[in-house]
Formats: C-alpha cells, sequence, structure tokens
C-alpha cells in the first residue's frame, strides 16, 4: 500500500509542479541536486553513527558493560553503514529517473496548455452564441421597465386627481 501511496505521489508530482510554474529542465536539476545530497546525508549519517559507536565502545571500556557496549557500539556503526546504502542508492535512482520526471513535466504543461485553449475556444463559442440573445433580453428589460414608468406615471395622474377631487385641494 506503500508503494501505490508513493507511486501515486511520484505520478501526480509533475502535475503539481508544472501548476506552480516549474519546467521541466529546473525537475530534472531539483530532482539530480536532490540525489546527490541524499548520497551526502548517507555519508554524513555513516560518519556520525562511527563516530557514536566508537564512543560507546570507548566508554564501555573495562566495565561490566564492555560486552553489551561493545555489541550496542557495532549495531549502530552497521545501522549507519546500512542508512548510508540506502540512501545512495535512493540518490542514484532519483539521478536515473530525473530526465524522465522533466519530461513529464514538460507533458503535463503541455496538456494543461492544451485544455487551457480548449477551455478558453468554449467559452469564446458561449459568448458569442448568448451575446445576441443577451442583448435582446437586455433590450426587452429596457423597454418593460420603460412601459412600467410610464404605467406607474398614470397611475399616479389617476391617484392625484382622485385625491383632489375628494379633498378639493391641488397635490
Amino acid at each position: 500500500m506503500k508503494r501505490q501511496t508513493g507511486l501515486g505521489i511520484a505520478l501526480s508530482l509533475p502535475l503539481a509542479i508544472t501548476a506552480w510554474g516549474c519546467n521541466g529542465d529546473q525537475i530534472e536539476s531539483g530532482v539530480k541536486t536532490t540525489g546527490t545530497k541524499l548520497g551526502k546525508a548517507g555519508g554524513a549519517i555513516e560518519s556520525g553513527t562511527k563516530s557514536l559507536g566508537e564512543k560507546i565502545k570507548e566508554t564501555g571500556t573495562g566495565s561490566k558493560l564492555e560486552g553489551a557496549a561493545s555489541t550496542t557500539g557495532a549495531v549502530i556503526e552497521k545501522g549507519g553503514e546500512k542508512t548510508r546504502e540506502v540512501l545512495d542508492k535512493t540518490g542514484e535512482k532519483l539521478k536515473e529517473v530525473a530526465p524522465a520526471a522533466g519530461k513529464a513535466v514538460d507533458k503535463a504543461g503541455e496538456k494543461l496548455k492544451d485544455l487551457g485553449d480548449k477551455a478558453g475556444e468554449k467559452l469564446k463559442d458561449l459568448k458569442d452564441k448568448a451575446g445576441p440573445e443577451l442583448k435582446d433580453l437586455k433590450d426587452k428589460t429596457g423597454q418593460f421597465e420603460q412601459k412600467a414608468g410610464e404605467a406607474l406615471k398614470k397611475l399616479e395622474d389617476k391617484a392625484k386627481d382622485i385625491i383632489n377631487k375628494e379633498t378639493g385641494k391641488n397635490w
């Protein structure tokens, strides 16, 4: 399951990176740099665990726990070596796939551009089709508004006439 999740992330990464505005060359360079840095990190981890293992061995020398300290130190050193090996292999794999990652980002960028172009064309078509109908609706709305205004004016005049007749005043 973890491998599938990792693969899903790896496959969706080019799309996300393209959306952020990176191109294939930038991605390829970044992946290669990451691979190199993983190798360096592995070396640093190995060096650090080797020093730690030696200190644990030295600390235990001459004590009742000398055997345990020696074993613990050796295990820590071995763990550091294995960690370096894993990081080195991972770094090398990243360097190998860097060109493919760059190409994937470029392809994703092209597809996004195509989709954007198609969406723009569709919007233009809709605008062209809806434009005359919207203008017609606007004209009809204006005519309706004018007629409603005239009708209200007539009603106002009639209301004034009625009030003037009933009250004998001129409003």
